[in-house]
Formats: C-alpha cells, structure tokens, sequence
C-alpha cells in the first residue's frame, strides 16, 4: 500500500516550507513584523495571526472528515460565529510579541503535520468542511503548501520578487487538481474548450477542458488545443491566486497564448482569483 507522502507529495513539501517558515520568522526585528506586506491592511504579525487560525482550522476539519463528518471549527455553529472568532483571537495573536507568536504558530502548525501524516488512503475523497466549499481531505496539505509559499511572498511584499523557489515545482503540480476545481466552485458556464499550461523554471506541462461550467484535468499529450498558455511556474501561481495583473503579464510578454485568445482570457478571468 503507497505511504501517505506517496499519495499526497505535498505533505513532505510542507514540512519543509514549515522548518524555512519559522526560521524567516524567529529572525524577525519588531520593525519587520509591523512594516506592511502585500495584503492591504496587514503587517507581517497579521499574516502570521491568519496563519496560525488556518493550521488550527484545518486541524480541526481534516480528522472531522476523515470520519465522514462536516463540521466547522472552533466550535462555530455558523459562518458569522467562525469569522467572528478568527477576527477576535487574530487581533489576540497579532498582539503578542514576536517569540510568543511563532511559539504559537509552531505549535499550530505540527499539530496540523500530525493531521497529514494520518490521512490514509479510503480518507482521501471524503469531503472536509472549508468557508469557500467542501473539499476533499487529500487537497488540504496542497493548500496549506500554497498558504506558506504565497504568504512568505507577502510579507516579503516586493511584486517583482518570484515565489520562493524550491517548492515551485510541487506547488505548479498541484495546479492539475487545484484549477478544475476551483473553476467549478464559481465556473464560466459559456466557456467550452480545451486548454494546455506549460511553464519554465521549472517545466511543467497539465492540461484541462471546460464545457457546460465544468472542468477537469485532461492529458496534457493531446495534439490539439483550443488554447496553449505559457509562463513562468511563478507567475502562474501568482496569477491564479489574485498576486498578479493577468493583462500586464501579457503585455510584458510573461503570458503567451496560442490559439484562441478569447477563450484563454475567458478562462484565466475565471481562475485569477484572489486567495
């Protein structure tokens, strides 16, 4: 039988990005974790803040699905009293000081580590509640690689930077599962066609089909596409999560499409969305 990581690649990748997370934040100055980051609003305590409900959120959701139970975390009974409870124990975590807080977020985030380690093989469809819409439990270690990698990227806040490298290649691959299925949570139901991504630093090729406000994974090794899109491996993800302009990526010819434009843009409208 496949291990857990054989099942799940990603859930060694957030181990990792774990270990690099919090030696960035334990060599973290007052002023750093106060200065602004690319979220509007937040400082880098706030990022962090956010970081730490997530992993005790996902902690909560994950074994609660593996037994074939939806429940929302932190004892909320709907979704008013769960983001009134991040809001208040935010600010609270937001507040401590710096050793203290990444004290905390370690602690969250291991325990979240546990969690991974113990999905098995008949967990991985079954459905886990989440505030956007039920996901199946085998995607949760995925977006929890994409929250270190983007997040990291925001409190960085320089635009210009890419993403941080050595997990690039794991977070591109998750985008076979992650794309289709985000387009079907909020879909483009006029948009038909085929569509292969292909990226460099580090290569990668997937490919999808939309018709009738579904998606969903195809081989990318087809000879025929309605449309081929190229980037960068971060600037795809950056895209595809709100951290970049997808006409400025094409007008600075990070972006190339061949093929039918129309329904590249129409596609790429539907997937840059903010995370």
């Amino acid at each position: 039988m496949a291990s857990t990581p054989e099942m799940i690649p990603a859930i060694p990748w957030v181990e990792r990005e774990n270990h690099r997370f919090i030696a960035i934040l334990r060599a973290l100055s007052e002023d750093k974790w106060r200065a602004p980051t690319w979220c509007t609003g937040w400082s880098a305590a706030d990022v962090v803040a956010h970081m730490t409900l997530g992993a005790r959120f996902y902690a909560h959701v994950i074994p609660a699905g593996r037994a074939g139970l939806i429940e929302m975390p932190f004892g909320a009974a709907d979704q008013k009293s769960f983001w009134a409870h991040r809001d208040k124990v935010g600010a609270e975590l937001a507040a401590l000081p710096g050793s203290e807080r990444v004290d905390a977020f370690e602690e969250a985030i291991w325990a979240l580590q546990k969690q991974f380690d113990a999905i098995r093989t008949e967990d991985m469809n079954n459905k886990a509640w989440h505030w956007m819409c039920l996901c199946p439990v085998h995607s949760y270690p995925g977006q929890r690689l994409y929250e270190l990698v983007l997040h990291d990227w925001d409190i960085r806040n320089d635009t210009d930077q890419e993403l941080h490298p050595d997990a690039l290649g794991m977070s591109v691959d998750i985008l076979d599962f992650r794309l289709p299925f985000f387009f079907n949570n909020k879909p483009d139901p006029a948009l038909s066609g085929t569509f292969r991504f292909e990226t460099e630093r580090p290569a990668r090729a997937w490919a999808m089909q939309c018709e009738g406000g579904k998606a969903a994974p195809m081989s990318p090794d087809e000879s025929k596409y309605d449309a081929r899109i190229y980037s960068s491996a971060s600037d795809i993800v950056l895209l595809t999560t709100g951290r970049a302009d997808y006409a400025e990526k094409k007008q600075a010819g990070k972006l190339r499409i061949e093929g039918d434009e129309g329904k590249a843009d129409a596609l790429m409208r539907a997937l840059c969305k903010p995370f």
